[in-house]
């Protein structure tokens, strides 16, 4: 499998303004590629920032890739069952409540 890169775009960005509710931030909720249910079970797994310190900034706040928080995400798995799971890097910003960036493992 190649590596693969998601983003937020403006129409993303223009949505998630329109989702975003100051309790977001308390209750740990993230809007964006995946599932919010499947994002609060990876959480546990934190990765060192650093390493993605030149990727995505939050597109809300602006935070830099490397003050973001960083996590271990996969599927759940049904979506492996399926033959359709992804593993590799989510970057969420904890200020905004959203999924900046997800960067997929090589298989």
């Amino acid at each position: 499998m190649n590596t693969f890169e998601l983003t937020a775009n403006d129409e993303m960005i223009a949505w998630l303004k329109v989702l975003r509710r100051p309790e977001a931030d308390e209750e740990r909720v993230y809007h964006g590629f995946f599932a919010t249910e499947d994002v609060a079970g990876c959480l546990d797994v934190a990765l060192d920032p650093l390493p993605f310190r030149n990727k995505e900034a939050c597109p809300l706040c602006q935070r830099p890739s490397n003050q973001l928080l960083w996590v271990r995400y996969s599927s759940p798995s049904d979506a492996w069952a399926r033959g359709g799971g992804v593993l590799g890097a989510l970057s969420l910003c904890d200020k905004c409540g959203i999924q900046v960036q997800f960067i997929a493992d090589q298989h």
